[in-house]
């Protein structure tokens, strides 16, 4: 690398809220890195971002961590991830904390990551929340 110059990681955060409100229910929640299937992580272990809008739900096998939701049980979607995680790795160490929205919030439809795959779920599971 040339002198005195960096190479630095750098991403554009999307705003998944249409309007302000339900910033009075921010769930703070731990990502479970050890789902390997649940995240588009890359198999050599390195790192990967978790983009802003990921719909969540509870992990089967670390109940009280949050995996990206692709399923279609009644009542799993526990929320919305509100900004972008950058997570290390694939293993216990690299679990992360973020912020998650839950309650009275009117999404951003565009944002929220496979929003056309899970509408009707998110709708039902959310119920205090709006999605335009």
């Amino acid at each position: 690398m040339p002198w005195n110059a960096k190479k630095v990681a750098s991403y554009n955060e999307k705003e998944i809220l249409r309007f302000p409100t339900g910033l009075s229910a921010i769930k703070s929640v731990v990502l479970d890195a050890t789902d390997v299937g649940s995240w588009p992580a890359p198999t050599d272990g390195s790192r990967f971002l978790v983009p802003a809008g990921t719909i969540l739900k509870l992990s089967a096998t670390n109940t009280d961590k949050y995996i990206r939701h692709s399923g279609a049980v009644a009542g799993s979607v526990k929320g919305v991830l509100a900004k972008s995680i950058d997570m290390v790795g694939n293993a216990s160490e690299a679990m992360e904390p973020a912020p998650m929205f839950f309650h009275e919030c009117v999404f951003a439809t565009e944002a929220i990551v496979d929003f056309t795959l899970y509408a009707s779920q998110l709708v039902a599971d959310l119920k205090t929340c709006l999605f335009q």
